[in-house]
């Protein structure tokens, strides 16, 4: 089988590696030359890609049955270029080239907005209202329409990620001496790396289609987890200030029943406090 990942980062250099190791043939995309060395060394094949470069991404879906789109902007302002321009060149291409691919999106679950701290799961209603997020929101309808097309394609909404090197002992050090705007009484979402990589392998392999929220099962506030981190690990508590109660990702308890309804086994069910 071959595969590229677009935007080979964080999850993508897991798959990577993963997909590599299991015998297929890998071509690891990032827009940093600095990136290349290390993804030669998990890929059969690296290279430089712009989301607006046609003939290059034409080029790798015709020779590839599988597209794993694992782009993540650096800013705010680069939101509509990293995703929402590539979800439309993507859609230019299949229009010109009619030859049905399988495609994998990683979203976010932000799209959902503020639910009050209310369960969400794939049917609720998208109530982001940030920039941002409503770019998240109309990039999942631009791959979501290549089905119309033929294509089969598979969307996961990513909670918080954290494992090797985004330890969440290691954020709370870094919280050390700030003050942070709130009470902490928003519900956390995250998901290990682990279980990213390994969710999205499981969509490859059982021909996963539609959207799939990927969370895991502990949803304690944020307060709660870093005053548990913070004992574990024998570091000063986090302050607060609850005269700024604003959160910007909003407030909800996000489900993974659907992914686990499809048979997939959390490694990481409930939150790693290293």
């Amino acid at each position: 089988m071959n595969i590229a990942i677009i935007g080979c980062g964080y999850i993508g250099s897991a798959l990577a590696s993963l997909w590599s190791q299991k015998g297929y043939h890998v071509t690891a995309t990032t827009r940093n030359m600095a990136n290349l060395e290390k993804l030669r060394k998990i890929s059969q094949k690296s290279q430089i890609l712009k989301g607006n470069d046609e003939k290059e991404l034409t080029s790798l879906i015709l020779n590839n049955e599988v597209l794993l789109v694992t782009i993540a902007a650096d800013r705010a302002d680069q939101y509509e270029n990293a995703y929402l321009d590539t979800a439309k060149m993507f859609h230019h291409i299949a229009l010109q080239i009619n030859l049905p691919r399988h495609l994998i999106y990683t979203s976010s679950t932000s799209v959902y907005g503020d639910h009050q701290g209310l369960w969400v799961d794939e049917q609720s209603s998208l109530l982001a209202n940030n920039e941002s997020s409503k770019i998240l929101i109309e990039t999942e309808k631009s791959y979501l329409s290549l089905t119309e097309l033929g294509w089969s394609v598979c969307i996961f909404r990513l909670a918080q990620i954290y494992g090797p090197n985004r330890e969440l002992s290691k954020k709370v050090k870094e919280l050390e001496g700030r003050t942070l705007s709130g009470n902490g009484e928003h519900y956390t979402n995250m998901i290990h790396r682990e279980d990213c990589t390994a969710a999205i392998d499981y969509g490859l392999r059982h021909h996963l289609e539609g959207i799939f929220n990927l969370a895991d099962d502990d949803h304690p506030t944020r307060k709660e987890l870093y005053d548990i981190i913070c004992q574990k690990h024998h570091l000063p508590k986090v302050k607060w200030d609850p005269s700024h109660t604003e959160f910007p990702g909003g407030n909800k308890r996000v489900s993974n029943h659907k992914i686990k309804a499809e048979g997939f086994v959390f490694h990481h069910a409930h939150r790693v406090l290293d």
